[in-house]
């Protein structure tokens, strides 16, 4: 992966003003140097005027009416700085949601192979890092540049006024920052080396001092009488952090001397220098307190903008590696062009010589694996847990590639299809599925809000059997569901939950169904009513039935028997009984669900 830089990072931070068609803020950004640097300038006057004024026996008047231009200019620049300011905020505001905005774009297209995959998880929650606040990371930089402006102009101007005392005075100035800089620049780098050891201390401690307060342990802890052992250890973990943390502020206390002595070499010059020339007569009284407050104010102007360029830096390294990281997108999402698909009509599927294990793993899920699902067929698949069951629908459905052979779809390589034109054929229920916090019926129909898609919304929950629960709400098809949005939201049962999940699946209407273990928070014969809805639903459908339970069975033209080695037994449900094999233990195990039939084979 090529790493862009600080610099390319801080064009990428320009590309994206442009390309937010905010380019105004450029010309705001001059307005707020402008102002902002002009502010703490016109600061240092203030006590020159009134000096000679006073020495010059002016009058009173005169005085406050220098005061009142001096003050208005102060408010005037400074209300310009606070509006631009604020306006500026909000359009970085504006610039990092529309990051966010590309997040959930990206989070849509990336393979989802690797949504799964711990490491590629990390790497993304650290790139997003630099999006979750505005005070570090991608808004942070904006932030920074804005205020290295305005110390850029107050620090031309203060070079200004103090080169018409001597120009040495501004030399001594900058090398005293510079110095004040590397000092600084230290103290991070030392930072940066113990960062590892600090988190890995700190990680250490707080988990022995949340074991020691947390209620959840207090049976064990009496049981076994483990007080003391914790103790002693939440004593040894905190022993080491503060011996780190004592390390670093031992650095830190000698390199802030070594900035203390240099800050008191820089003052006690240009004070001597200063004074020596108003005995030397050169300068005046009023001069004097022009040039002492120059140099107070441009010192600490100066290290500001040292500071704030640190900042900067820090803040472009975390946008840098987000921008590494999250744009970065050829290496984690891949599709096909072919987008040909036929939606009406019933596709065949074919697995030929799969072999499949997940990403990071050394574990075969499936070996040299070859099964074909006919057009239309309605096809069982149950077995034994970890036997690959939800992993052939995974596989099936495009979320994973094979890490060896092909999976076929009307005889083409499902990796030729375009992603989202071949997601349109699964209507799937997933073991893992999920509702949102929106209304009920926008669970189902999401944003299709057409007559057409809410009648028909309608008739899927009723075929799922949640058309009285639904209409005894409040709200009854727009309630709410959760209490994450709506305070008022309503929390349905598990089983409510899954039919739901099922109502979804039946309103898209995908040319291939697909229930993987749906139903496992619903009753048999509740499992058994929504099987048998779906059976009437797909006649024209490849459909594949995924369970623990064997409701499906009976309805299916085919049985997929798995266990721990793959595809043991397939064939139809009295092919599979006659051999007295797995299938048949498991569906007498489960007999007492099915007893008529059950004793038809015994």
């Amino acid at each position: 992966m090529k790493k862009s830089g600080l610099f390319r990072t801080l064009g990428q931070q320009f590309k994206l003003i442009n390309e937010g068609h905010q380019s105004y803020i450029y010309f705001l950004w001059v307005l707020q140097a402008l102002f902002g640097g002009i502010l703490p300038v016109v600061g240092v006057f203030f006590a020159k005027l009134i000096i000679d004024i006073i020495l010059q026996d002016k009058s009173q008047q005169e005085l406050m009416i220098t005061i009142s231009i001096l003050s208005g200019i102060c408010i005037i620049a400074y209300t310009i700085q606070k509006l631009v300011e604020a306006y500026l905020s909000a359009n970085y505001l504006k610039l990092r949601n529309q990051e966010f905005f590309k997040q959930i774009d990206l989070y849509n297209r990336v393979d989802y192979e690797k949504i799964e995959n711990p490491s590629f998880q990390e790497e993304m929650e650290a790139g997003f890092e630099a999006l979750e606040g505005d005070g570090r990371g991608f808004q942070a930089v904006y932030n920074n540049l804005e205020k290295l402006y305005v110390g850029i102009v107050s620090s031309i101007l203060f070079c200004i006024i103090l080169c018409f005392f001597s120009y040495w005075l501004a030399i001594v100035c900058l090398v005293s920052t510079l110095i004040t800089a590397l000092v600084n620049q230290g103290v991070a780098k030392y930072m940066e080396k113990r960062k590892k050891d600090l988190a890995y201390t700190s990680r250490q401690t707080r988990y022995y001092n949340n074991t020691c307060c947390d209620f959840s342990y207090g049976k064990d802890t009496r049981i076994f009488n483990l007080k003391g052992f914790l103790i002693e250890k939440y004593k040894q973990k905190s022993k080491s952090y503060i011996e780190v943390i004592r390390d670093i502020k031992n650095k830190e206390f000698l390199y802030a001397l070594l900035g203390l002595l240099t800050l008191f070499i820089q003052d006690g010059l240009a004070y001597f220098l200063v004074i020596q020339a108003y005995f030397d007569k050169r300068i005046t009284l009023s001069e004097v307190s022009l040039y002492i407050s120059t140099i107070v104010a441009f010192t600490t102007v100066l290290r500001g903008f040292t500071q704030n360029f640190s900042f900067l830096v820090s803040n472009v390294k975390m946008s840098q590696f987000y921008f590494d990281t999250c744009y970065n997108q050829e290496s984690f999402i891949s599709t096909g062009t072919y987008k040909e698909i036929d939606l009406s009509k019933a596709p065949e599927i074919e697995f030929r010589n799969v072999w499949f294990k997940y990403p990071g793993t050394e574990k075969w899920i499936l070996k040299d694996f070859n099964f074909k699902i006919k057009a239309g067929e309605k096809l069982a698949i149950v077995g034994t847990n970890g036997a690959g069951k939800s992993t052939i629908v995974k596989l099936i459905c495009g979320l994973f590639k094979p890490t060896e052979g092909v999976i076929l779809v009307d005889g083409r390589n499902a990796l030729e299809y375009d992603k989202n034109t071949y997601y349109k054929m699964f209507s799937t229920v997933f073991q893992d599925y999920e509702i949102y916090a929106c209304s009920v019926l926008e669970n189902v129909v999401g944003s299709d809000k057409t007559e057409a898609s809410i009648r028909y919304g309608k008739e899927c929950l009723k075929r799922v059997g949640l058309q009285k629960k639904i209409e005894e709400l409040p709200k009854q098809y727009d309630t709410q569901l959760l209490k994450i949005i709506d305070e008022e939201g309503v929390d349905l049962s598990g089983g409510q939950k899954q039919k739901i999940a099922i109502a979804r699946a039946l309103f898209k209407n995908g040319n291939v169904v697909i229930l993987d273990e749906p139903t496992s928070a619903l009753d048999a014969l509740a499992e058994a009513e929504i099987y048998q809805s779906f059976n009437d639903l797909v006649e024209d459908k490849t459909a594949i039935y995924i369970s623990h339970r064997l409701s499906s069975t009976k309805f299916c033209d085919k049985i997929a028997f798995f266990d721990g080695t793959g595809l043991k037994e397939y064939g139809t449900h009295e092919e599979l009984m006659k051999q007295h094999k797995g299938y048949y233990e498991m569906f007498m195990t489960q007999g007492k669900y099915y007893q008529e039939e059950a004793l038809d084979y015994a």
